[in-house]
């Protein structure tokens, strides 16, 4: 037995619709329906908004069933700012159509999940809920650092989906990921904080599964790569703005021995991100003891990162991964650090399309490459060289970058 309730305008202080027999819905076919300040519309079942059925919410709405959207608009007017609470067991947000939630707070029991991508014009409290965007986006619009509120509750992304976040301040806004798929919880959030105020839009994914499974082989990485983590991976995306950022990936002893974050780049290699410091960390959660930064120098596109143990590298030449061919006088060619002692040597740059741009026999500092008619962007280098009478090759990536 289905029970429907449709109306096309409330103005109350308090309305309760519970289903006393079969499964209850609360059906809005289309004409305006109004929640005003103070009051609650309590569904004990789904809610479903039918197409070009416009919600303005200045109250509560509070469900125990499912939210199932079927208007282009994304049911919500924008001069909506109530709560939307979700306080069942397992519910779901889906439907034909996106939603475009005013404030959304979690309760109740199970797990809440995304069925269709969705939007959060206001603020999203987890409290100790786990929200699954599973292979959705879920995009937080509000560019306050606190519009993600939680006690124990996380968000998962383990179809490989997507949490934004809204930024237009230098300040850290966290990604509280995590995920159940394996059994066990595990939770390895990210800190991103932009380098400037600009508006950005900020993107993590966690994958909590072995990246060579996932199509990032662990066994292709830089020769001083040692072990990348098998277990998870996280995935960074910027899909709007272009300000450079600092990324904290918090972690646990527990995942072993690890010294350093490798992305995996263009050319399918897994290559260091830069300079990790890896440091003790102390925030108030029993699975974190461990931090790590990667410091973007452009603009992040689906980046996969992870973390990794890097061996010593005694080797007498030494790599530097980005150039910048501006003519300040600084940084204008790519050295090889000590590439001078060993003559015997053939480098060989290639763009991510796989053609060669340059290529030279005894590459020496003294006429390194200035990335000379090029445009920005990341390169790949093979280094073919003889030290101390023993041939090795050396491969990776090069980024280059004029500043304007």
């Amino acid at each position: 037995m289905k029970i429907k309730f449709t109306y096309s305008f409330f103005s109350f202080l308090v309305l309760i619709f519970i289903g006393k027999a079969g499964h209850a819905q609360f059906v809005n076919n289309g004409s305006p329906l109004i929640i005003q300040n103070g009051a609650v519309l309590f569904v004990s079942g789904d809610f479903v908004n039918q197409s070009n059925a416009s919600i303005i919410n200045l109250g509560d709405i509070t469900l125990t069933g499912n939210w199932i959207n079927n208007d282009s608009q994304g049911a919500f007017n924008v001069v909506s700012s109530g709560n939307v609470n979700f306080l069942g067991a397992d519910q779901s947000i889906g439907g034909s159509q996106k939603t475009n939630f005013p404030n959304v707070v979690l309760g109740g029991t199970g797990v809440k999940k995304l069925l269709f991508s969705t939007d959060i014009l206001g603020t999203l409290n987890l409290t100790d809920r786990e929200l699954a965007v599973d292979a959705q986006n879920l995009s937080i619009l509000k560019n306050d650092v606190a519009a993600i509120t939680f006690t124990s509750g996380f968000i998962s992304t383990d179809g490989k989906g997507f949490l934004y976040r809204n930024t237009n301040i230098s300040d850290s806004y966290v990604f509280p990921l995590g995920s159940n798929l394996k059994g066990s919880f595990i939770y390895r959030p990210v800190n991103i904080k932009p380098l400037d105020n600009a508006n950005n839009s900020f993107g993590v994914s966690f994958i909590n599964n072995d990246p060579t499974t996932e199509g990032y082989n662990r066994q292709q990485k830089r020769f001083d790569v040692n072990e990348v983590n098998p277990n998870y991976f996280h995935i960074l995306n910027q899909r709007q703005g272009a300000s450079l950022a600092n990324f904290d990936f918090f972690y646990s002893t527990t995942d072993g021995n690890v010294n350093q974050l490798v992305n995996w780049i263009p050319f399918n290699l897994w290559e260091k991100a830069g300079i990790s410091n890896p440091r003790p960390f102390s925030g108030g959660n029993a699975q974190l003891n461990q931090v790590m930064t990667f410091s973007s120098l452009k603009r992040v596109n689906n980046l996969p990162m992870s973390l990794a143990n890097i061996l010593a590298n005694n080797d007498p030449i030494t790599f530097f991964n980005s150039f910048s061919p501006d003519g300040d006088g600084r940084n204008d060619r790519w050295e090889i650090k000590n590439i001078d002692l060993f003559p015997d040597n053939e480098l060989t740059i290639i763009n991510r399309w796989g053609s060669e741009v340059f290529k030279a026999k005894n590459y020496k500092n003294s006429e390194a490459w200035d990335g000379a008619g090029l445009n920005n962007g990341t390169y790949f280098y093979l280094l073919k060289v003889t030290v101390n009478s023993e041939p090795k090759v050396y491969k990776g990536f090069i980024t280059l970058l004029r500043h304007d």
